[in-house]
């Protein structure tokens, strides 16, 4: 063979490797990037086959949950013929498939937006994504300069069951997502300790094609995924940078000694955990020995948020309660036994109710009436710790070659009460809507102005009637009237249209409701609820801050979930993220409609207010002086001293100090609801129904799916638990519920960030903004 013949082949040898090799599976996988586990759904690949003729590759993953949550989407592209010579513009599309989400018409189409620049041979986008429906199937396309780079749309996500889709919407909503935080201290413990927390929700499962004690629940990697426990393990270098990655999950569970030690050296990830936990999260702390279960502060340096009796009380009901359901088993098992010998009959394999069995026996044995129990609560060191709207808990002290229990688990999750529901926590569902859409209205926009409609038909019989009538019978001609009747209705009606809609004008509108919670070191996070009103529907949507979490507020329009599953499909609207900001597009504000949103945003270095002088000797203090370090003006301040004492200010600018003068507890217990009365929830809609249409509604309300969170709270038995959040829930506990201000902390009113309004050169009306924290 000659050189030029070698060559020949050399060179087809290489160009084969190009095309085939470096894309022979073409098969999308998680990455080194990656937060959340392949469930072999959640993820794609561009472009999809043997042969890339592109000179790159781009993989594509969402989190995994169907949940409504903010969506974690990683891009990862990948050059596959050496550095890029030039910029790549593209756009990722995710299309809402019809089969794949409910109800039909929440579910929301994306865009992404996003460069390669020259030079590149790796890059990883990672954007989090408004979602509003349930489920996940997408068709994905990826343009690069408009164009599509595949001929036709990939597929991610999995489908639905339309008819299935509400039960296991609420059995997802009820199911605890946890994040295990690996560590040296306790690797070879984690099975057991995991396969405990599965075992601990024996009682929900009792339903012979879930529970399945024979089939290992917890993988080769500690992850767990069943009806109600849905566990991901990860090191901590693993964790998110962006704290929006934890929303889908309610707890993360650290090893003591690793949290003391992230607690210390700060690693780039603990500001995204602290803001998530800031925000509601909860952080449940394992590996405390016995002798360490006193020593809080070095955890924690927070006061306890439950007394000694409260924790006890709860440990004492959990352990009763973890009886009784023990002493249910025999029952329970019957039905599953008389479906075991049904199932027999039909030639099914009954390893698996063996198994049941099995497991039903070993925990009559653990936990039967006759057995002694270890006693949990403050005698195993269990304490709960506030960090401003989420709690960090103690898990009961154990030995260090002692796994986490079922009791252990048990106690913690009633230890924890609604916390343990990220859906509670939040209080705001964009599936369906709730009736409490109209407790924060736009006044007087976008409603029937019913009295002057009254008087434009009575003007309009009066016009008729007397005046009309007479004229033209004591003229003869009567026979007018025929023409005069027609003219003055469609005259009243139009009259009465464009009464009302100038009345509302052409601008956009929007009534602000904000709660920012800062920590003693000024930063901070909010939640503000906005309602907004366009005469004309604004051009370039809604624009919202790209590190925000925004969540759709919706009228459900008395209608069921269940009613919905009929509807044809349709999208809800688009939203466009970038690294600037999220955008929703016009559609979801429809002209003389008002529609709701709730954002939360971290907020670094929000500031806060501090006392500057004060006397040392709380019998002779009658003023303090107050600084206000915030970057907004504060209308009002109300402090309460480390001594219990309240003091008040008007009118501090950022910056400046103010002498603050005292007031009585009764003086300030008058003074906080009187602000908190300013602008408060008020459901404006009246029930016009018949008390027998009205028993006919409750009657469904109870059957069917109106609103998430009350039938969440229904079906937890928790119906105390707040249905707007905590943030709201705490706001209300503080200045009207009789809980009071803590001591050394604060309470103000403010202006609206300048964030705020999603719509440049919007109206702001009746809006109100509450600050809340510790003093430093």
């Amino acid at each position: 063979m000659n050189r030029s013949t070698l060559a020949f082949c050399f060179t087809i040898a290489l160009l084969f490797v190009g095309l085939f090799e470096t894309n022979a599976c073409a098969q999308p996988h998680t990455g080194k990037d990656s937060f959340w586990v392949n469930d072999g759904n959640n993820a794609t690949i561009f472009p999809r086959g043997r042969i890339n003729r592109l000179g790159y590759q781009i993989s594509v993953r969402l989190s995994a949950p169907n949940i409504p949550e903010t969506q974690r989407v990683e891009i990862e592209f990948t050059s596959t013929g050496g550095p890029t010579t030039a910029d790549h513009n593209f756009t990722l599309v995710l299309a809402p498939r019809g089969n794949g989400h409910s109800p039909p018409q929440s579910a929301l189409e994306v865009e992404i937006p996003f460069r390669i620049p020259e030079n590149s041979t790796q890059q990883t986008i990672i954007r989090h994504v408004p979602k509003t429906s349930y489920g996940d199937l997408y068709d994905a396309s990826i343009l690069e300069d408009g164009r599509s780079i595949a001929d036709i749309p990939n597929e991610i996500g999995k489908p639905l069951q339309r008819y299935t889709a509400v039960e296991k919407a609420m059995r997802d909503e009820i199911c605890w997502r946890l994040i295990w935080v690996n560590s040296d201290e306790d690797m070879e413990l984690r099975d057991d300790s995991l396969q405990a927390l599965v075992d601990s929700t024996f009682d929900m499962q009792w339903e012979s094609e879930t529970f399945q004690p024979n089939m290992s629940n917890v993988d080769e990697n500690g992850n767990v995924n069943q009806n109600f426990i849905t566990v991901q393990s990860h090191s901590a270098d693993e964790m998110p940078l962006d704290w929006r990655s934890l929303l889908p999950f309610d707890a993360i569970v650290f090893h003591r000694e690793d949290y003391i030690k992230h607690q210390s050296e700060k690693p780039p990830w603990w500001k995204p955990l602290m803001r998530w936990v800031h925000g509601g999260g909860v952080i449940l702390i394992r590996g405390t020995l016995p002798d360490q279960m006193n020593d809080t502060k070095m955890i924690s340096s927070s006061a306890a948020a439950f007394d000694a009796a409260t924790i006890d009380a709860i440990a004492t009901s959990a352990s009763q309660t973890l009886r009784t359901d023990v002493a249910n088993m025999p029952s329970q098992w019957g039905d599953v036994n008389a479906i075991n010998m049904q199932l027999n009959g039909m030639g099914t394999d009954e390893v698996d109710f063996n198994a049941i069995e099995k497991f039903r026996r070993s925990v009559v044995n653990a936990y039967n009436n006759n057995k002694k129990i270890d006693r949990l609560g403050t005698e195993k060191g269990m304490m709960v710790f506030p960090s401003e709207a989420g709690i960090l808990v103690q898990m009961p002290a154990r030995n260090a070659d002692e796994p986490v229990s079922m009791l252990d688990w048990r106690t913690t999750k009633s230890l924890l009460g609604f916390h343990a529901y990220r859906t509670l926590r939040r209080g705001v569902d964009p599936m369906i809507g709730t009736q409490r859409f109209f407790e924060w209205m736009i006044p007087g926009v976008s409603q029937p102005p019913v009295y002057t409609f009254m008087g434009f038909l009575g003007l309009f019989v009066v016009l008729v009637g007397p005046v009309a009538y007479r004229k033209t019978t004591k003229s003869g001609r009567s026979y007018l009237m025929f023409l005069i009747a027609p003219v003055l209705a469609v005259a009243t009606t139009v009259a009465m249209m464009g009464y009302g809609i100038i009345a509302d004008g052409f601008g956009t509108r929007m009534r602000a409701r904000q709660i920012t919670w800062v920590n003693s070191d000024g930063d901070a996070m909010s939640r503000t609820r906005s309602t907004y009103f366009a005469g004309i529907r604004p051009s370039n949507g809604l624009r919202f801050p790209s590190d925000a979490s925004v969540t759709l507020l919706l009228d459900n329009e008395e209608t069921s979930w269940e009613d919905r599953v009929q509807q044809r499909f349709d999208p809800r609207g688009r939203v466009t993220v970038t690294e600037d900001e999220i955008r929703f597009s016009s559609r979801l504000l429809p002209s003389r409609q008002q529609r709701q949103f709730v954002v939360e945003q971290p907020r670094d270095q929000f500031g806060t207010v501090r006392i500057t002088e004060s006397e040392p000797e709380a019998v002779k203090r009658v003023s303090v002086e107050v600084k206000n370090d915030c970057k907004l003006n504060l209308q009002g301040i109300l402090v309460r001293d480390q001594d219990g004492l309240f003091f008040v200010a008007e009118d501090v600018s950022p910056g400046e100090t103010a002498r603050a003068k005292l007031l009585t507890t009764l003086e300030a217990s008058k003074l906080m609801g009187d602000w908190y009365k300013r602008q408060w929830l008020v459901n404006s809609k009246t029930s016009r129904q018949s008390d027998t249409a009205d028993r006919q509604m409750r009657r469904r309300m109870m059957e069917e799916t109106f609103d998430v969170i009350n039938k969440l709270r229904s079906s937890l038995a928790m119906t105390s638990a707040p249905s707007d959040g905590v943030f709201e829930y705490e706001l209300q506990q503080r200045m009207q519920l009789g809980k009071s201000l803590p001591n050394h902390s604060y309470i103000a009113l403010a202006d609206l960030s300048d964030d705020v309004p999603a719509i440049d050169g919007i109206s702001i009306e009746n809006s109100i903004h509450f600050v809340m924290g510790d003093l430093p």
